[in-house]
């Protein structure tokens, strides 16, 4: 369509159809399609439909013309995508011959992260302490970033890969040799301001608002991802929005020289915050405006804004497109973009006439209730966006989530100004930056209070989403708002979004029932007998005890919901060694739990005893498990092979032993830590999968037991240890008894399906 004469386009025609090629292109080559020989079929196909769409945009006319056009800019994009994805995948690891050996060299760290002064290679991420941003000269070992473990497991490679990191240094030990760069020294003078006068969780979170930084913020993490408010923590469009708005009111406007020194300005402050995706969308979004308006550009909308922004970071990062903040960002974006709006009409006031104009008290009522309409509309409309994005990393949808967020979103927006506020006057002294945060403190606490509030309240658990899942959901959400934009009748909405919805109960899910997982939780066992859809027996879950990493809640309940688990009806706790159960208290904390069951009671034992009590106060009952007891959950029996009414008196020999049998059939073997002595005594019949006992002690899995059980496959759960676990001399018995062996320490979590293989 031809613009008239005077009329400016209110969109770059283009900037859509090119995004969203780059976005596709990008994402090839996050998922290795793009690489070699297979993107060569990619690129011809490209290129033939970009010839096409070009013949097809010089014979046609009117409208028309945009259909060839955007095809062809998508090519365009596509392209681009790729080509960059394919090139950054290619890039050398720099440290790919270096690791397990120690180096030194001077370097200067940002935000935990070493980028060398000089030489080609950069980008260590450092495991340690008492490294903060400057110049050192550090020491330590080249270490490769582990892969995802465990189902809803942090991939640290995949993640740090996305932002240019391929490695770790351990072990080390840091000598200061100079001043952090401009950037690392605005941060630190903002960050005492901040700070000053506030108790450690408000400290924490006004870090985290204002600057960025969440390594303070401990508990707090999961109390606002409980809680539906975790993106409240999260640099974003907020925090860019709140500061263009305070700079443009400050510079009087947005002529030529003053918007390049607000996006300047902008610009500098994605320096200081570092480049995470929320923030440099919203910053580059912003700067688009400002000098599409200043420069007689047009009056450009949002969604031009938003496709630039897209297409300009994967060209930077093509990695982003795989990072769940990248992903969450922009479908938030997208999703007040263009439902917001409409639900909001649907929701406020409806016109009463003439009357409510003239009348103050009714005029008042009705922009109180447009407000609330349309802040209902903007929290529902990003929470339905990002849903199964939400659902997928994190296994669980908090119900309150738009309502809480009503509150929670003005609160940290009024956060934002009060913590930008408090940093600059912590330039004067931090006798002022503490007056202001007499003020933040109130709100800090308030918003602190509401999340844990909220954290309490009801989740929907989910494991993870398939492609099938999020394409099904896509679909049914263009469905949705085709009908709110009255493009559809609702009748076809509402059957697309049926047929949506039958895909995804009749495809089955990525994780088939009855099988068996031996979590990788390091030195220590966690095994998932999954017995139906939503249900599962833990035995164990995992502990650290000579350090402070909470198993439970960060490995064990992850995954869990990672596996679609709603409800254990059974929970068995082996023995109250640290390893086995230190663990199970985040389990029973955040799942329904049908039963406990343990050996005999060690009330003497701390960690037992805290398990206990918190069943107990959760209405859980304690059972005390004796040879031949036998539990039926769904289609599995748990058969009690040990202990015996006497007990041993030693902890590992007193374990818990269990058969598990999927109907009558003899199916795995789960003997906790039980030593040879006791495996010759107990009533084994052949079994096809064996988790060898005591993580492969050389004390453990005897010829003995290997003779009656005459195992399949052997799993064994063990971490880097001292210990010399899996002993080779058990190995060595387990391969002439023809099993299969697997370890968590090489594969990380080992599933196994019935029947076994």
């Amino acid at each position: 369509m031809r613009p008239r004469e005077g009329h400016v386009e209110r969109w770059v025609p283009w900037a859509i159809p090119w995004a969203a090629g780059v976005v596709l292109g990008a994402a090839t080559g996050e998922l290795g399609w793009a690489s070699g020989t297979a993107f060569a079929p990619v690129a011809a196909a490209l290129a033939g439909a970009m010839v096409a769409t070009v013949a097809m945009g010089a014979r046609s006319a009117g409208r028309r013309r945009w259909v060839p056009l955007a095809v062809f800019w998508f090519g365009i994009g596509a392209t681009m995508g790729a080509v960059r994805a394919a090139s950054a995948l290619a890039a050398p690891d720099p440290w790919a011959t270096e690791f397990g050996a120690s180096i030194s060299f001077e370097a200067r760290v940002v935000d935990g992260v070493a980028w060398t002064v000089e030489g080609p290679r950069r980008g260590l991420v450092l495991r340690g302490e008492g490294v903060s941003d400057g110049r050192f000269w550090l020491e330590g070992r080249v270490e490769a970033l582990p892969g995802r473990r465990n189902p809803g497991g942090f991939d640290a490679r995949a993640y740090y890969r996305r932002h240019g990191v391929r490695a770790a240094l351990t072990g080390i030990r840091a000598e200061p040799r100079g001043e952090a760069g401009w950037a690392a020294q605005v941060r630190a003078a903002l960050r005492a301001g901040t700070v000053a006068g506030l108790d450690p969780p408000r400290a924490a979170l006004m870090q985290a608002l204002t600057l960025g930084i969440r390594d303070d913020l401990g508990p707090l993490r999961d109390v606002f991802a409980a809680s539906g408010t975790a993106h409240v923590l999260a640099l974003s469009g907020l925090h860019v929005g709140v500061l263009a708005v305070a700079l443009v009111a400050l510079v009087g406007g947005v002529g030529r020289r003053r918007a390049l020194l607000v996006v300047a300005v902008l610009l500098a402050y994605v320096a200081v915050v570092g480049p995470a995706p929320a923030v440099v969308r919203a910053a580059a979004m912003v700067s688009f405006a400002l000098l599409g308006r200043a420069f007689g550009l047009g009056g450009t909308g949002w969604g031009s804004h938003l496709a630039l922004a897209a297409g300009a970071s994967l060209l930077v990062r093509p990695g982003w497109v795989g990072d769940l903040g990248f992903q969450l960002s922009y479908a938030s974006v997208l999703g007040m973009g263009w439902a917001a709006a409409p639900v909001a009409r649907w929701l406020g006031p409806r016109d009463a006439g003439s009357t409510d104009r003239r009348r103050g008290g009714r005029r008042v009522r009705r922009r109180v209730h447009a407000w609330v309409a349309g802040s209902v509309a903007v929290s529902v409309a990003a929470q339905a966006a990002t849903l199964p994005l939400v659902a997928s990393a994190f296994g669980a949808v908090p119900l309150a989530a738009p309502i809480v967020n009503l509150a929670a979103v003005p609160l940290a927006t009024l956060l934002v100004p009060l913590g930008f506020g408090a940093g600059v006057f912590g330039l004067l002294g931090e006798g002022a930056a503490a007056g202001v945060n007499r003020a933040t403190g109130l709100v800090a606490g308030a918003l602190i209070a509401l999340a844990d509030a909220a954290a309490r309240g009801p989740v929907l658990p989910w494991g993870e989403v398939a492609w099938v899942g999020h394409a099904a959901y896509a679909l049914g959400a263009a469905a949705v708002l085709a009908g709110v934009h009255r493009a559809w009748r609702p009748w076809r909405a509402a059957t697309v979004v049926a047929a949506a919805m039958a895909v995804t109960a009749v495809v089955p899910p990525a994780w088939g029932t009855p099988d068996l997982i031996v979590l990788d939780v390091g030195q220590g066992d966690a095994t998932v007998v999954r017995v139906a859809r939503g249900q599962a027996v833990l035995v164990d879950g995992g502990g650290t005890p000579f350090g402070d990493f909470d198993v439970g809640a960060r490995t064990v309940v992850p995954a869990l919901r990672a596996l679609g688990v709603a409800a254990l009806p059974l929970v068995v706790a082996t023995h109250p060694d640290l390893d086995h159960v230190e663990g199970l208290q985040a389990v029973v904390a955040a799942f329904p739990v049908g039963a406990l069951l343990v050996g005999h009671p060690a009330p003497d034992v701390a960690a037992y005893r805290d398990l206990a009590a918190l069943a107990r106060e959760r209405g859980v009952p304690v059972l005390e498990a004796r040879r031949g007891d036998r539990y039926r959950v769904g289609g599995a029996v748990l058969e009690v092979l040990h202990p015996q009414m006497r007990a041993r008196g030693e902890a590992n020999d007193d374990s818990v032993a269990l058969l598990v049998r999927w109907g009558e059939d003899p199916w795995a073997l789960l003997l906790g830590d039980v030593s040879a002595a006791v495996e010759a005594d107990l009533p084994v019949p052949p079994t096809p999968v064996l988790l060898a006992p005591h993580h492969g002690s050389a004390s453990s899995t005897s010829e003995a037991l290997l003779r009656a059980a005459q195992p399949r496959l052997a799993l064994v759960s063990v971490g880097s240890n001292r210990y010399g676990h899996p002993s080779p001399a058990v190995l060595e018995r387990l391969r002439a008894a023809g099993a299969t062996v697997r370890t968590t320490l090489a594969e990380g979590a080992l599933r196994v399906p019935y029947p076994a293989p």
